[in-house]
């Protein structure tokens, strides 16, 4: 029965939503933090303490419980417009607010993206596609403009186009062909313009603009490198006050 499978499902979010406020609280200690990496990098670059154990079990509950919302979805067990019923809309998308950034950081962690390419193009879960599309389905009041900054950062891939941003700002610094070269600043304008965008919506959490935040160091770097270009131009042969060829 779809309808009883729905009421049973609730129950089971019910249960896992203490999963979810621990996830938030390690967000709020991470941005606390007198290390200022913030709630992704903190997370990314984590020990094995026993806190972060718990947060990566945490993630991998909340991962198998949506998952199975949407095989049941899929096998029609459910009834047929439990994807566009609000509170489950509400719930999935705060879900992958909260918990994607994790994913991301994991998949970087772990190196998967010199395996299998980044994150956005090849290592996406299906459910945050679907939740995405769940999200945009969804009849969305326009939001007034924000006097402070989100909660948790409006785009839940934001951390994933830092990645790929960095990774263009690495071959940029060795690549010669300028034909690549024209192709890598096009990519690093479009994300800083991106970012400077949801920053200035406040679109973005405060962990995004912390000082060791990736965001921030990559910010910090391409500062530097145009400092550097520019310097390059008005002295021709000399960068970092020395003698170049």
């Amino acid at each position: 029965n779809p309808n009883l499978n729905s009421a049973r499902l609730a129950i089971s979010l019910a249960k896992i939503t203490p999963h979810r406020a621990q996830i938030e609280w390690y967000k709020c200690t991470c941005d606390e933090s007198d290390d200022r990496m913030g709630y992704y990098d903190s997370f990314k670059r984590r020990q094995a303490s026993k806190r972060d154990n718990q947060v990566n079990m945490f993630r991998i509950k909340l991962a198998s419980f949506w998952d199975n919302v949407i095989s049941m979805i899929e096998n029609n067990e459910l009834p047929h417009d439990f994807h566009k019923r609000r509170k489950w809309v509400n719930a999935a998308h705060f879900y992958q607010l909260l918990v994607e950034p994790l994913d991301i950081a994991e998949y970087y962690r772990s190196g998967e993206h010199l395996r299998r390419g980044h994150y956005l193009k090849n290592g996406r879960e299906r459910r945050h596609q679907l939740f995405d599309k769940w999200w945009r389905e969804k009849n969305v009041e326009e939001e007034s403009k924000r006097s402070k900054f989100a909660s948790l950062t409006q785009d839940s891939c934001f951390w994933a186009r830092v990645e790929e941003a960095r990774s263009l700002l690495e071959e940029v610094q060795t690549e010669r062909s300028s034909t690549r070269l024209a192709q890598l600043w096009q990519g690093i304008d479009e994300f800083e313009q991106y970012a400077r965008a949801l920053i200035e919506n406040k679109e973005v959490s405060c962990d995004v603009l912390v000082k060791n935040s990736s965001y921030s160091l990559w910010a910090a770097e391409l500062r530097e490198l145009r400092s550097q270009i520019q310097q390059f131009h008005q002295f021709p042969g000399v960068v970092n006050g020395e003698m170049v060829p």
